[in-house]
């Protein structure tokens, strides 16, 4: 119980890797026709670096403002904290570190060093189709998964470390004020004394400082993180209208994931230990115990939720007379960067379980797309074999192969019903 617990690493970028055992399922389904697309230069090295000439909040998508190497930097997860557990979706992080209840300064720190990072925020697209099967009168009905598409966009809401807007719970606004129920007392600060205390960052100080001279052993300090102003209906409405042009006719479900929600320091003590010990939560998950158990939870923490950190997709949510200003770059411009690989992953049937795609993945793709578009408009001249009969044949069997190339797709390409 003493030792920091080090969580698994959040899933991975989805990469082809041809040593494993399904390589040819996998690599050669990614690009379909086109293996040969994947670069073959190796990604630049990892920088901690910012990018000098981009500042918070500047208004669109530059791609030589964004080279790849920025989207891998900023696609990784908060720095582990001592004495920290987790849940199986990676959404909340808890840690009783004995210090952080003990000393303001401590608790003050590590939640300022995890403002500093974005949530896991990934973008989650799967096509399902419905199955029947008869045994003699029986009849039963199974759910088929024949794509599963995750991306991580993570980018899309910070540009580096550190970007995130930091607010905490002002005077005469209901919460967890280190109660047991929402309340709008007790406040750290006047209203007076809060206009000389403006600063975010001083706020914490003070919430800190509560929390610490609380008198009561159960007690927990939280900060959350969630991003704002992306318009994930809009983003939704294209990503369908993809996976519509390849023809699918299953059911389609798109949803917008985040990992690294929370954060909660909990007092240490007995009943804190026990309530983040898997363990002790399974057993009274099998025995219901935790129909008793968690009433009384409840009610006896007293919680602090003051803090949050939001990332700003846009500026605002909706367009108006002024023109939104995004982190980094607009719904449609993601959706026109990512629109072909997205379709040509769901006709490869993949699957991205433990992983996502990534840059290289799209980057691949798009280069794909430009080589067929150069081999359309100049394609290689049918050869001459000097019988006039010969070649006509081989000019009416090259227009009939375009044609059907052309078609492939109309009208017995659709896939994905329900049977």
């Amino acid at each position: 119980m003493g030792k920091p617990k080090v969580a698994p690493p959040p899933p991975s970028v989805y990469r082809d890797n041809p040593i494993i055992d399904d390589a040819a399922s996998t690599s050669s389904a990614v690009l379909l026709d086109d293996i040969d697309g994947f670069p073959e230069e190796e990604l630049p090295a990892y920088t901690d670096e910012p990018v000098a000439s981009v500042t918070s909040m500047s208004p669109l998508y530059s791609d030589r403002l964004w080279p790849a190497r920025h989207v891998l930097m900023l696609d990784r997860s908060p720095t582990e904290l001592p004495w920290s557990k987790h849940d199986v979706t990676y959404s909340e992080f808890s840690s009783n570190m004995p210090t952080a209840s003990t000393y303001a300064g401590v608790l003050q720190y590590h939640i300022a060093s995890q403002a500093r990072y974005p949530p896991g925020y990934y973008v989650e697209i799967r096509g399902t189709h419905n199955e029947t099967k008869r045994q003699g009168n029986k009849e039963t009905k199974d759910r088929v998964t024949d794509f599963y598409i995750r991306i991580s966009i993570q980018y899309l809401i910070a540009r580096k470390l550190g970007d995130g807007q930091l607010w905490c719970l002002p005077n005469k606004v209901r919460g967890y004020r280190g109660g047991r129920i929402p309340t709008l007392e007790p406040t750290v600060a006047t209203d007076e004394e809060m206009t000389d205390v403006e600063n975010p960052v001083d706020q914490l100080k003070l919430w800190c400082e509560a929390y610490v001279q609380n008198p009561g052993s159960v007690k927990s300090f939280t900060l959350k993180r969630q991003v704002t102003h992306h318009n994930t209906a809009r983003l939704e409405k294209y990503i369908r209208s993809a996976i519509s042009e390849t023809r699918y006719r299953g059911h389609v479900s798109v949803k917008f994931a985040t990992t690294h929600d929370r954060v909660i320091f909990y007092s240490p003590g007995k009943i804190n230990e026990w309530r983040l010990n898997n363990y002790i939560r399974w057993f009274f998950y099998l025995t219901f115990l935790w129909v008793v158990s968690w009433p009384v939870l409840f009610f006896l923490t007293r919680k602090y939720e003051v803090v949050t950190v939001n990332f700003p997709y846009a500026d605002k949510l909706e367009d108006t007379a002024e023109e939104r200003r995004f982190t980094t770059m607009s719904e449609l411009d993601w959706y026109n960067l990512w629109s072909s690989s997205i379709k040509r992953a769901a006709l490869a049937r993949m699957k991205c379980e433990d992983r996502s795609l990534d840059e290289a993945y799209r980057q691949a793709t798009a280069d794909a797309d430009a080589r067929g578009l150069a081999a359309s408009a100049s394609p290689a001249p049918l050869p001459n074999t000097g019988n006039s009969f010969a070649d006509a044949a081989l000019g009416v069997l090259g227009q009939g192969l375009r044609v059907a190339e052309a078609w492939s797709g109309n009208p017995n390409g659709e896939w994905g019903f329900d049977r």
